[in-house]
């Protein structure tokens, strides 16, 4: 790889580093390190393993770092790589992955999505940590426009290093058309579970997306199929939600964005003028099989007000919540949980149902009321939720 011109990318804040290239006769390493000549031996190898990963012969490196860790560093010498040399498809390459990572299964629980800014070196660097049902490294409205080619190897770096147990790992991609296949390229290598589509409003853009990510699959050796959730936050990604739910057998769950909803629409956030875009958008997620998940409650310090919302959404249909701080995690997760009332009552209808198959009994009652097919379906479903949860159940599960 030749270097065309100056670049740099990183920055001097805690946590992070900023590398900047340029073309030289041979290649030279200069450091600056929080740490001091302790870890400059490393800083060096972790640039002479990157340089030479990608062919470069020729380069003159200034590393200033303040406290980084070694994925990082890569990352933004990376990134300094491309700006310096232009995009290619040297840039899309698999990395190895630190620990072993399988597939997630397609009803995977996500009673939460967390949003990271994949821009952000110190966040980034204890994401793993957090413990939601879905991290979501994000590219697109959280990342300065300038800093949007960066990011990407940021986080491809991150996905390929940290350790992130059961947490399912989704990556939002920018629009297809304002940067999102290229971010779909790089990140991929990071071997994510899904891909968010953000702005969703058409069949056809997931269509295009599930074509992208089967050719990639195979390029890069993925050894699972990467799932799609689209993101639904306009009046037309609403009207279109049902086609968009069912056009691939890669969508898993449908998100809902209210605040660029709001500001197209023109309404309030409140409960009341969400209320219709909601419903449609859960009523097109059980329509074609597939999780719905609401949108993120913007006010941090507000606990009461979030559990309110979360309960109002699960007695909706919704399966989930985004979330923009861990501090949010715990309250969401213990709303969306099985009430102790919930399991004795799932328990109860299974037990009568089963019971009254016994007896060959054509109809089924539970503390005076008729048991149909719906209702068994929805006590079953409690039933598995708190299992997957790890909640005591009975033997009529």
């Amino acid at each position: 790889m030749e270097l065309l011109r100056e670049a740099r990318c990183g920055s001097e804040d805690r946590s992070d580093a900023l590398v900047c290239v340029r073309p030289g006769p041979g290649v030279r390493v200069e450091v600056t390190s929080k740490t001091g000549p302790m870890y400059e031996a490393r800083i060096r190898e972790v640039v002479g393993e990157v340089l030479g990963s990608y062919g470069v012969a020729g380069a003159e490196v200034r590393v200033t770092e303040q406290g980084a860790y070694d994925h990082v560093i890569a990352a933004r010498l990376e990134g300094a790589l491309y700006r310096a040399a232009g995009a290619g498809e040297a840039f899309h390459q698999p990395l190895p992955l630190a620990r072993p990572r399988q597939g997630s299964p397609r009803d995977h629980l996500r009673r939460t999505r967390l949003y990271i800014p994949g821009n952000n070196a110190r966040l980034l660097a204890f994401c793993d940590t957090f413990g939601p049902d879905c991290l979501l490294l994000d590219l697109e409205d959280a990342v300065p426009p300038e800093e949007k080619d960066a990011a990407r190897f940021l986080v491809r770096r991150v996905l390929a290093t940290l350790d992130f147990g059961d947490t399912e790992l989704w990556v939002r991609i920018n629009p297809l058309d304002r940067g999102g296949e290229e971010d779909l390229r790089v990140v991929l290598g990071g071997k994510p579970h899904g891909i968010c589509l953000p702005k969703a409003e058409s069949p056809v853009e997931i269509t295009r997306l599930a074509g992208l990510l089967y050719e990639l699959e195979g390029r890069l050796g993925l050894p699972w199929r990467v799932w799609i959730m689209p993101i639904i936050e306009s009046p037309k990604g609403v009207a279109q939600a049902a086609d968009i739910a069912r056009v691939s057998e890669r969508v898993v769950c449908l998100a809902f964005g209210a605040e660029d909803y709001t500001r197209e629409v023109g309404c309030a956030r409140s409960w009341e003028a969400l209320l219709w875009a909601r419903s449609q958008l859960v009523a097109a997620a059980k329509a074609a099989g597939i999780q719905a998940s609401d949108t993120v409650y913007g006010e941090l310090e507000d606990e009461v007000g979030l559990r309110e919302e979360v309960r109002r959404a699960k007695a909706l249909g919704f399966d989930g919540k985004g979330v923009i701080h861990p501090l949010q995690i715990g309250p969401v997760h213990e709303e969306f949980a099985p009430t102790p009332e919930e399991v004795r009552w799932a328990e109860g209808v299974v037990r009568a149902a089963a019971e009254a198959q016994s007896r060959s009994k054509g109809v089924v009652t539970y503390q005076g009321r008729m048991v149909d097919r719906p209702v068994l379906e929805r006590a079953r479903r409690v039933l598995a939720l708190a299992q997957a949860l790890r909640m005591e159940v009975g033997d009529a599960a």
